[in-house]
């Protein structure tokens, strides 16, 4: 999904998505949460389709502009971190559009 060349990610949040179904890779974008807007991001997340799996990670700072939309429409995915995601704090996850659980998937 993530190319191997050495620093393909961008600041800020890093998210794939892949088919539920048949794991095709669907997407993947970057969002800066640092010098960014966060309202493309909750745009981009609330076009993700059911079924999708959702794979998100930071790199520098993930969470200066995130506001209580953007985290609501994260946990709705299956995250219980992302409410205390803090500045320049590590983050990975895999959830997925319209799970009715949690995600075992984040550290």
């Amino acid at each position: 999904l993530m190319s191997g060349v050495k620093n393909n990610v961008g600041r800020g949040i890093n998210v794939a998505l892949v088919n539920g179904k048949t794991g095709e890779p669907l997407d993947t974008k970057f969002f800066d949460m640092w010098g960014g807007d966060v309202a493309p991001f909750i745009e981009f997340l609330k076009s993700i389709q059911d079924g999708t799996i959702v794979l998100m990670g930071t790199y520098d700072d993930g969470a200066t502009k995130l506001n209580e939309e953007a985290r609501k429409l994260i946990a709705e995915l299956g995250s219980t971190s992302i409410t205390n995601l803090g500045f320049r704090d590590n983050w990975v996850f895999c959830g997925g559009k319209g799970v009715k659980t949690k995600s075992p998937f984040e550290q």
